[in-house]
Parts: structure tokens; C-alpha cells; sequence
């Protein structure tokens, strides 16, 4: 599938069909479009036990970072020490070769619902706490929102494992311009999770759930929109 140790992407049609929609002035949609057609291995790997466990833990933030936030002399120390327990909670259900992006993700996630637009060292902890929470106030919403921070952090790996092709030759483009396509995609891929059926917010419910919403988010990163008429 290609992993973060992956320079390439695999020399299979649909990875090739991804690169050349990359490589060629094809619509922001097509591009996101060949992209899930050519994750089939990245959506078997998402929907793992072992990712499904970090959409636990976002299920469950708003339960348990408040209060440590609020009384934490460093709320970053906090956030990391969560982010090793969602870790080691996946660890224990086996292994995914996806599991640097759900982590990546994760903590994208955690740090932007509690730092809102500042850095988050020297902020007022009760701050913190409060943004975390009402950030996260709906564990159903919030774990639909991981779904899309998941997307966006895949979309950026496999145009940066393409960077070395992209920038190729006097007719490549430039770097400048390939961070360009990759923040494009990102945030187009991580939208795709607006249209997501949000599952109950219960541990339960997240963890049976996981695989179903993994699948519902790669079959709409499929679809191209419907012509005019």
C-alpha cells in the first residue's frame, strides 16, 4: 500500500492513474477522485481495530482532557501524554501499516480543538480546557471530524511520497508548487467527511461503527460530481 517509509507509490494502474492526474492539469475533483480509487489498501488499513481506537479516544476527549487541562501546568504535556495512552490502546489491537497517519491525525486534532488559532504553550489552561471541550462537545460529530483529519493527513502523504516525480526535469513542477497541490487536496479530501453519518458518540458504538464510516468516506472520496444536466 505504501507506507511512510514508502518513496513511491506502488507500480500498479490505479497508483499510476493517481500520479498522472497529478501530474496533468486535471480538475482538484478528479485528482481526489483517483486518489481514493487507487487507496484501496489505505481504506482496508484505515478501518482497523487499531485506528479505530484513536476514534475512541476522540469519542472520549471531552470526558477526560477537560479536567487534566484545567489543573495542568503545561497543557502540550497533557495532549501528549493522551496521545501515547490512544497509542498504546491501539497498539493492543493489533497492528495497521496506517497507523503513523491515524496518529498524525490525531494529534492534529487534539492540538487545534484545544489551541483554537494560537500556539498552545503559555496559554491559560482553564482556556484550554474550556475550547477542548465545547470543540469536542459531540463525540458522534467529533469522531466524523477525525474521519476528515484522517483524509487530509492521507492526501498529504501520497502527494509527498510523489515529490521526488512531481519536481523531476526541466518540465517538473516546483517544489513550492507541489506543497501547493498537496494542501489543495488535503483540504479537499478532508471535506469529504462533511456528508458522513455521524455514529452514536458511546465507545461501543464508535469502535462497531469504525469500519462502516471508513468505507461511507472512501466511496464518497470516489465520486465525481454529477455533470449539468
Amino acid at each position: 500500500m505504501g507506507t511512510s517509509t514508502s518513496f513511491r507509490a506502488p507500480p500498479v494502474p490505479r497508483w499510476q492513474a493517481f500520479t498522472i492526474a497529478l501530474q496533468t492539469d486535471l480538475p482538484l475533483e478528479r485528482v481526489r477522485s483517483e486518489m481514493f480509487n487507487a487507496g484501496v489498501d489505505w481504506e482496508r488499513e484505515l478501518s482497523t481495530p487499531a485506528v479505530a481506537a484513536f476514534a475512541v479516544a476522540i469519542g472520549r476527549a471531552r470526558d477526560v482532557l477537560p479536567e487534566r487541562l484545567a489543573g495542568a501546568e503545561a497543557p502540550e504535556r497533557v495532549l501528549a501524554a493522551y496521545v501515547a495512552e490512544a497509542r498504546a490502546a491501539s497498539a493492543a489491537q493489533g497492528g495497521s501499516a496506517a497507523l503513523a497517519v491515524a496518529e498524525r491525525a490525531f494529534a492534529a486534532m487534539l492540538t487545534r480543538a484545544a489551541a483554537g488559532d494560537r500556539a498552545l504553550s503559555g496559554q491559560d489552561p482553564a482556556a484550554v480546557a474550556g475550547r477542548l471541550g465545547a470543540a469536542l462537545e459531540h463525540p458522534g460529530e467529533a469522531v466524523v471530524a477525525y474521519v476528515g483529519e484522517v483524509l487530509g493527513q492521507y492526501a498529504r502523504h501520497v502527494v509527498a511520497r510523489e515529490a521526488g516525480r512531481l519536481t523531476e526535469g526541466p518540465e517538473g513542477a516546483s517544489v513550492a508548487d507541489t506543497r501547493r497541490t498537496a494542501r489543495r487536496l488535503a483540504a479537499d479530501a478532508t471535506q469529504v467527511s462533511r456528508d458522513l453519518h455521524a455514529p452514536r458518540g458511546d465507545p461501543d458504538s464508535i469502535r462497531s461503527g469504525w469500519h462502516a464510516l471508513v468505507r461511507e468516506a472512501f466511496q464518497q472520496g470516489r465520486r465525481l460530481p454529477r455533470g449539468p444536466g
